[in-house]
């Protein structure tokens, strides 16, 4: 038999974790998650535009990969 925690009840709250970003890995600009539902996938987009494509210019100056 376990013992009730403190703190868990109607009220509590999960602590915070921190956040780590989505970086897009072709231009290096932030991401962000989009919910999906019952009808739609989960879609990662970037978080200036809201659309999965990278800009045109963020391709143009992109770090190149190297190694």
């Amino acid at each position: 038999m376990t013992a009730p925690q403190v703190g868990a009840g109607a009220g509590a709250e999960e602590p915070r974790r921190a956040r780590i970003p989505l970086i897009c890995p072709r231009c290096g600009r932030e991401q962000r998650v989009v919910p999906g539902g019952p009808d739609r996938a989960v879609r990662v987009v970037h978080a200036g535009t809201g659309r999965e494509a990278c800009e045109p210019g963020d391709l143009a100056t992109a770090p190149d990969d190297v190694g």
